[in-house]
């Protein structure tokens, strides 16, 4: 028999009250983030929405917790209407505790109950229903989703019109509903901090640095500073500092925090010990305050370059943001970025997906990762709201520091332009009786085209819908202005066309790696059926962190041809490669930007740095 809850009055509270911002308790659900998140379901037409999560108290992070509000996320709510929240013990039954809201808001919808309300001790279904008037672009799916995590209590769902759905059904192939509850316990800690992992593993001995922490939070208070204790080797230091942007009091909430340290005196690899030890000036509550990593403190700073690879097709109609992306990146970094368009399946005349398939791991088009790390749009980033914010993903990446100066350079080993020998050199920062470190090289072609009616070579476009006129920003124009549903005289970049193996050869470094020892590695490449202009072709070179699969630098030159155009340079034959810039000036080793270098054989090379 069903327990019943007292009756209850329950306010709509909107986002600019605090108690909307939930400053007295702990936002709890399957959904540990207080963002909106961008993950939709739904069945593309008119109908009665009616979806749940059950909860239990055993799942709660306190017992005896109470519920003191439900937020609710919606997208849009132009074609929305009819909202309702309730609670009941058993689905299809009267519900214990029901409230009409009505018209709700874009965002999310904080219901405030009138008296904290218990989790009965069977459990409980919490629960909304809402009309769906008008089926659009965004209508069509409006339960708001967490696809990145699975349970068996996260979705029950129930749409009367549609036979599939006219019985309560669940499932967790769809994710978890995007719901959360307001807890309030005196259980409930309120500075509660995990230390899950340490980014950056490498500083400058002797200077200011930071360390890169990821942190989660589990407790009902908002993070607003950190205290800490680090211990280098057997040096250590005290510290503190703010949070840029508080963690919010989310159950589970995971942020990236930069937390200021200064690098010790000695170089190499060496221990470091990282204690959380308190949170808005209080004793951190969370038994998991600690992290264990190895650091590398380094003699000087190399030059960082990051890899954005980006895995793309021309069947992919939302892929041409990627191009913009591309353009924006290399404008706003041109020294420091690199592009790798990865073109895969589906019958795209530029596919390379068996040869990228070990480290592609993914299903979402288009998709990118910063030197392999997690994965974003290369348009969007991790904000999907019509603007550029690659920008942001590229930046941290970049930041962490390079194990070694890398540079390349690429020619033709004959007049028949059919194969490229490759020349790495790579200059670690620091020593290492092991190098953890593998080279892998890409070869890229810019302006690629098809024949002329060659539909396999069209670029599928959905920014031409007016759905996705969102799309504001100038670089996105040329596709949102665009006729129907195909690009038809695309040229495309930054092409991969043939790769060594892209995780890493096997022995490129043999002994031990010492800073100021340069460390040189040769290989080939042969051109694919698929190039269409040698002089088009650039080889990029990967340095590939073997514990961590990251991607540690990189390095990109322009096939370069056995030119002696250059009358001003004037060197002696010796046994090592000299350096010039463009205008003739001598150099005492590779600079930013175009250099020209002649090798011992008296040839000469373009490349760039």
């Amino acid at each position: 028999m069903n327990r019943r809850f007292s009756v209850l009055a329950l306010i709509l509270v909107f986002a600019t009250a605090a108690f909307a911002l939930g400053e007295d308790g702990l936002w709890w659900g399957f959904h540990h983030d207080s963002r909106v998140p961008d993950n939709y379901l739904g069945v593309s037409k008119a109908a009665v929405y009616e979806a749940a999560i059950h909860v239990a108290p055993d799942a709660l992070p306190a017992p005896d917790a109470k519920v003191a509000a439900v937020r609710l996320p919606f997208q849009d709510v132009t074609y929305i209407d009819s909202l309702t929240l309730w609670f009941t013990t058993e689905l299809g039954t009267e519900n214990l505790v029901s409230v009409f809201v009505g018209k709700p808001q874009a965002g999310w919808n904080v219901v405030e109950l009138a008296q904290p309300c218990p989790i009965p001790a069977e459990g409980c279904y919490v629960g909304y229903s809402f009309k769906v008037t008008e089926a659009n672009e965004l209508s069509n799916r409006p339960l708001i989703m967490c696809d990145d995590y699975t349970s068996p209590d996260g979705l029950w769902l129930r749409i009367a019109s549609v036979r599939t759905y006219a019985d309560w059904y669940n499932s967790k192939r769809y994710g978890a509903l995007a719901i959360q509850l307001l807890l309030q316990s005196n259980q409930l800690p309120t500075d509660a901090v995990a230390v899950e992992s340490i980014y950056s593993n490498n500083v400058v001995a002797g200077t200011s640095d930071s360390l890169r922490l990821t942190l989660t939070n589990y407790g009902t208070a908002s993070v607003q500073t950190l205290q800490y204790s680090c211990l280098f080797g057997s040096e250590q230091q005290l510290g503190s500092c703010d949070v840029p942007l508080p963690i919010s009091n989310v159950y589970g909430q995971q942020a990236v925090v930069d937390v200021p340290v200064t690098a010790p005196l000695a170089t190499g690899r060496m221990s470091l010990s990282f204690t959380l030890t308190g949170v808005n000036g209080h004793d951190n509550q969370h038994q998991h305050n600690a992290a264990l990593s190895d650091i590398y403190s380094c003699q000087r700073k190399a030059h960082r370059r990051t890899v954005m690879e980006e895995y793309t097709g021309t069947w992919c109609s939302a892929c041409p943001r990627g191009f913009a992306g591309i353009a924006r990146l290399k404008r706003m970094f041109p020294e420091d970025f690199i592009a790798l368009s990865v073109h895969v399946l589906n019958g795209d005349p530029m596919d390379v997906y068996y040869d990228y398939y070990y480290v592609m791991n993914t299903t979402q088009f288009p998709s990118c990762r910063f030197d392999r790390g997690q994965l974003t749009d290369p348009y969007d980033g991790s904000f999907v709201d019509g603007h550029f914010h690659a920008d942001l993903p590229f930046l941290s990446a970049n930041r962490i520091l390079a194990p070694a100066d890398l540079s390349v350079e690429a020619q033709w080993t004959d007049e028949t332009h059919t194969t490229v020998a490759i020349t790495s050199t790579t200059d670690f920062v620091f020593d290492d009786d092991e190098c953890r470190y593998k080279l892998a090289y890409v070869m890229t072609e810019d302006s690629l085209r098809g024949p002329e009616g060659d539909k396999s070579w069209y670029q599928r476009n959905s920014f031409s819908d007016p759905s996705l006129a969102y799309y504001v920003e100038d670089d996105m124009q040329p596709y949102v202005n665009s006729e129907g549903t195909f690009l038809t005289d695309v040229i495309y970049n930054d092409v991969v066309i043939a790769m060594s193996d892209v995780r890493g050869i096997e022995g490129c470094f043999t002994g031990p790696q010492v800073a100021g020892q340069p460390m040189s590695h040769t290989y080939q490449l042969d051109v694919p059926a698929i190039s269409q202009d040698k002089s088009n072709i650039h080889v990029v070179c990967l340095l590939i962190d073997q514990q961590t699969k990251l991607i540690a630098n990189a390095a990109i030159t322009q096939v370069g041809e056995n030119v002696m155009s250059i009358a001003e340079i004037k060197s002696k034959q010796t046994g090592y490669n000299t350096y010039f810039s463009p205008d003739g000036k001598r150099l005492n080793a590779l600079q930013k930007g175009l250099n020209i270098v002649r090798r011992p054989d008296g040839s000469i090379l373009k490349i760039l740095h």
